[in-house]
């Protein structure tokens, strides 16, 4: 629905290529240093930023951007009517259309469980509620984690 961080996407030609190089592009190293001193917007050249290695176009993160519609929405709702659990993890359960999921599984007869620090807008949904750090409530309930 949001993409995948290691996808990189053409801004030109639309060409996708995954790629775990870290950092993308020379000029991106040390950013979290930048980052870290409060340096957010470092100034960095159009010709220094990742290129589409098919058209040599902008490349970006293969994600979805606010304003930018997801993506797979009738594979998703096709599994979404399909689903006898949704699991939410780590949301404010605010954002639509994926704030309306939990929903839709409980109104076809499945459960939710809902992980969070706090509580948000979903837990009304929450068949299960898990408050707490979610990377250790996760796989406990999961029973990946002693």
């Amino acid at each position: 629905m949001h993409g995948r961080i290691f996808d990189v996407k053409c801004t030109e030609c639309g060409n996708v290529e995954f790629d775990r190089s870290s950092p993308i592009c020379e000029a991106l190293r040390g950013t979290e240093e930048l980052v870290e001193q409060n340096v957010i917007d470092p100034e960095i050249g159009l010709d220094q930023l990742p290129k589409c290695k098919k058209c040599g176009g902008l490349a970006r993160p293969g994600v979805v951007w606010f304003e930018e519609m997801p993506l797979h929405l009738d594979l998703i709702d096709e599994l979404v009517e399909k689903a006898d659990l949704c699991i939410v993890v780590g949301t404010s359960s605010t954002v639509y259309p994926a704030a309306g999921y939990a929903s839709a599984v409980r109104n076809n007869g499945g459960k939710v469980a809902v992980f969070n620090l706090e509580r948000s807008a979903g837990d009304h949904r929450a068949d299960f509620l898990f408050l707490g750090p979610c990377e250790e409530l996760l796989p406990r309930a999961l029973s990946l984690a002693s």
